[in-house]
């Protein structure tokens, strides 16, 4: 384990940061003519042999730090200014990150003590940066931000207690104040600058005229025909071979002209054809040819042939994240013609509903499906993981969408891009939110036509993002200290904040969020301004998630998705407990939907107390744990379980306690109203309130209820007022107060439920008294 992450849960941090940038040198002897150069291959003759250095600076305020490998850590970091990669969910690539290092330049110093002509004179002309910007070409070169802590005894480990964040250099310039700007980009710029096309075309030609009918073709030798299947020459592709590839005799030998060219593996049709004369020197492009292709192989062939390190690809992880989320998808087709790159990846990232962004903290390119039925990693509450007070909230209504189209199936690949040259088209629409109630008429989302995708992959696409965004999306921008920052963008996290409330007005446990953005900030230490993306989540049929933090107002229709079809739901809820007015219910699940509930881990099922009444008031009901509102549940208290993960449950649902009633008030018959004790709170999480006494003359408030067990006490009434009535214990009712000599009796707050069936098939497994108290539920 790295100390850096051992060091992470240190209360107070010492931060600071190391730049280090890997430059070519030459090493022994260097001239430029009869004078000795400066050990660069720009300033010397000699042939570089692929030896670099490492340059290394750090903060100006930085701690004193030793050097490495000899080389001294130049404390001359003015300022860093990062911008990190954002998801942008649906529409393919992610944005780029950048980084902006100002350094302060100063003299006497060389880059290249050592070099043969960096003598004690060359080192005290000049500045330090002045000389290495006119050394060195520092595009492309490896630069990497490392970030430190000082250990709680005040060490330093150089070697193993950073996280590095990999870039590339792009420029390195001179401020006018006479700072230096270390200009840097992420390594998926290589592929995301304008500059490169894919398929590369070789160049090759037809070397004779050619009718519509002529099966053998003479072409170029500088073209490599080693690996072709089909080319294109102007609107025609030709199915072929290749004898006498890259000589003078180079020929093709075609399969039957204007025939269909089918898939040799899949058998899929490729595209159709129409035979045509072609002239000598005309271009015949090699296709590229995608035949039962993956997604993951088809990005990592595009990324590799544009100059993306194939070592950079962790291609494990693409290919399990493309068998979870897309097992049947393949493509099946030719890439007929050179496209920029930027516009063939995210054809296909957004043909396929996924997101691809690079890494800096893990130097590796990722790739994430997006898909509502996403579990969560962790949960993320504002006053720890989260800074309080430093959340904002805004709708992200543009995403939103309740209908979604794309076309399909472009038959004849030479054809325009247009809408008329594809033949089919695939829909879906979420209509049970369409209405004068809700969202009064749909909103569309109209993807670009794409050849990559067959009915299979258009149908799942629309479906996706229609479910992913049916309802209003909003970002949630906030801050995060280090010591919290346990998370990774592309992570789905689960959000408890003051700026999201249940239909209640409690503090919402129910928002599911995906990070699309961590953004370092270098000022007084190191936060993280961090932006998430909600949705609602949603999961297969005979899926299984758990739900492990506090839960109130918690619809498991809502967290599986709104799903429209009927579906076997399995929740776990381990550990932690449930809250609220109505802690937990099933919501609008079709009617021949089922629902399994896994007590586990020592769930405690809970929900509101009833709030003891107001002088004169009766006590207000508790609340209820589980509404299963007529959709057939299975429960698990103790014993085994359906579950391989959980296979023992161990759990409790009890029954809040009702609210004791407020006592009498007392009139006096002049103009004194002495008030009546107020009623205990019921027990329960959240514990029920203790009921005031009001009047000219107070009495004694009642007291609040309790989450371990316990109605609240009935408050003293003033004089000739009556007491208040004490609350009930888990699953009682509140106690009725006595009547004064003016005022009646007031009742006390039916006992909380346990559960309710509404019509629904409820079987318990595992239940007993201690584990399961109903009070006023159906059981």
């Amino acid at each position: 384990m790295s100390t850096f992450a051992a060091t992470q849960n240190m209360r107070n941090q010492h931060h600071f940061e190391v730049v280090e940038i890997d430059l070519p040198v030459i090493i022994g002897a260097c001239t430029i003519g009869s004078s000795q150069g400066t050990g660069t291959p720009l300033t010397c003759d000699q042939a570089w042999a692929g030896e670099y250095k490492t340059y290394y600076f750090t903060n100006e305020n930085a701690p004193i730090l030793p050097s490495i490998n000899g080389e001294p850590i130049w404390r001359c970091i003015k300022s860093i200014s990062e911008t990190a990669t954002e998801l942008k969910p649906g529409d393919g690539l992610s944005s780029r990150s950048s980084l902006s290092i100002t350094l302060t330049d100063f003299d006497k110093q060389d880059p290249n003590i050592g070099a043969s002509g960096v003598d004690e004179a060359v080192k005290s002309q000049g500045t330090y940066f002045g000389k290495l910007s006119i050394r060195q070409i520092v595009e492309n070169k490896n630069v990497r931000l490392k970030l430190y802590r000082v250990e709680s005894d005040g060490s330093i480990d150089l070697v193993n207690g950073a996280q590095d964040r990999d870039y590339l250099a792009d420029t390195l310039s001179l401020n006018k104040n006479g700072s230096w700007s270390l200009a840097c980009k992420d390594v998926l710029s290589l592929v995301n600058l304008g500059d490169k096309s894919w398929p590369i075309s070789q160049g090759g030609f037809l070397l004779q005229d050619i009718d519509d009918s002529q099966l053998v073709i003479d072409v170029d030798e500088f073209a490599d025909y080693a690996n072709v299947f089909a080319v294109r020459i102007g609107d025609e592709f030709i199915e072929c071979t290749i004898s006498g590839n890259q000589t003078t005799n180079a020929k093709l030998t075609t399969a039957l002209r204007g025939a269909d060219i089918l898939g040799p593996i899949s058998g899929e049709l490729l595209t159709v054809t129409n035979t045509s004369s072609h002239s000598a020197g005309d271009e015949v492009f090699i296709c590229d040819l995608s035949d039962n292709e993956t997604i993951d192989s088809l990005l990592t062939k595009v990324l590799t042939e544009s100059d993306f390190p194939l070592s950079l690809i962790p291609s494990a992880d693409w290919a399990a994240e493309v068998q979870e989320w897309h097992a049947n998808d393949k493509i099946n087709t030719l890439h007929s013609e050179s496209e920029d790159v930027n516009d063939v990846v995210n054809r296909i990232l957004t043909g396929f509903l996924m997101d691809s962004w690079f890494s800096v903290t893990d130097n590796e390119a990722k790739l994430s499906a997006i898909s509502v039925w996403k579990q969560s990693a962790a949960t993320l509450t504002e006053g720890k993981e989260i800074n309080a007070y430093s959340v904002s909230k805004s709708a992200a209504e543009s995403l939103r969408a309740t209908r979604a189209l794309v076309l399909y199936d472009k038959r004849n690949l030479s054809d325009s891009d247009d809408a008329a040259s594809y033949k089919k088209g695939a829909q879906y629409s979420d209509n049970t939110l369409i209405g004068p109630e809700l969202y009064t008429k749909h909103k569309d989302k109209l993807f670009d036509d794409n050849f990559l995708l067959n009915k299979d992959a258009a149908n799942l696409l629309t479906q996706r993002y229609v479910s992913r965004f049916k309802f209003t999306p909003f970002y949630h921008s906030f801050i995060t200290d280090e010591r919290y920052l346990t998370f990774k963008t592309g992570d789905v996290v689960d959000l408890i904040t003051t700026a999201d409330q249940s239909i209640y007005g409690l503090q919402s446990g129910n928002v599911r969020a995906q990070i699309t953005k961590i953004n370092p900030k270098y000022k007084n230490g190191r936060t993280y301004e961090v932006k998430a993306i909600t949705y609602e989540a949603a999961f297969n049929t005979v899926s299984e998630v758990v739900i492990d933090s506090p839960s109130s107002d918690l619809s498991l229709y809502g967290f599986a998705g709104n799903p429209i079809e009927d579906v076997i739901f399995t929740v776990v809820f381990k550990g932690s407990y449930s809250h609220g007015d109505l802690a937990i219910r099933a919501g609008n699940f079709t009617a021949g939907s089922k629902l399994i509930l896994i007590l586990a881990d020592g769930f405690d099922g809970q929900a509101s107390g009833g709030q003891g009444g107001f002088s004169s008031s009766d006590g207000r009901d508790g609340g209820i744990v589980y509404d299963a509102q007529g959709i057939d549940t299975d429960i698990y208290f103790s014993g085994a379980t359906p579950s391989a993960a959980y296979p023992i449950a161990d759990g409790y649902i009890r029954a809040p306690g009702g609210g004791g009633a407020g006592g009498a008030s007392f009139f006096d018959g002049i103009e004194t109203i002495y008030g009546g004790g107020g009623g205990g709170g019921g027990a329960g999480r959240s514990f029920g309130l203790g009921g005031n006494s009001s009047g000219d003359v107070v009495g004694i408030d009642g007291t609040n209820g309790n989450i371990i067990g316990g109605g609240g006490v009935g408050g003293a009434g003033a004089t000739g007022a009556t007491n208040g009535a004490d609350a009930g214990d888990w699953g009682v009712n509140g106690l009725d107060s006595t009547p004064s000599a003016t005022n009646p009796s007031r009742l006390g707050g039916l006992a909380g439920s346990g559960i309710l069936d509404n019509g629904a098939t409820v079987t318990l497994f595992g239940s007993n008294a201690a584990r399961y108290i109903n009070g006023s539920g159906d059981h």
